[in-house]
């Protein structure tokens, strides 16, 4: 039965990448990708969140000022086209994802009760 639950969940991925939903995410990350000013924007706030975030495990408080330079580097990437259309297509997948999710563990809780 498990064996079979795995070959279901593989289908399942391959009918997500099938989604318009997917379709516009890839294409819209290709477009970025291909975009030098765009991929370096959100480079720079994706390793500046990293490193605040590494601060943070290390038991550092982030400052108001880490704070502000992380949101002015989101401010910033976001200014840019490519990289607004590509997280709130980015997001719209997810957001399918998370559906899909919960009609799984909706399943899961239906079966239990029996």
């Amino acid at each position: 039965m498990s064996d079979s639950i795995v070959v279901l969940a593989k289908k399942l991925g391959q009918a997500l990448a099938k989604t318009e939903e997917f379709k516009l995410k890839s294409e819209s990350e290709f477009a970025l990708r291909s975009n030098p000013d765009a991929n370096n924007a959100v480079k720079e706030f994706q390793t500046l969140k990293k490193s605040f975030l590494r601060m943070e495990k290390m038991g550092h408080m982030l400052s108001d000022k880490n704070n502000a330079q992380l949101k002015k580097a989101e401010e910033v990437a976001m200014q840019n086209l490519l990289v607004k259309d590509w997280y709130e297509k980015s997001q719209n997948f997810y957001d399918f994802v998370i559906a899909v999710n919960t009609k799984m563990q909706e399943g899961i809780v239906v079966n239990n009760d029996k």
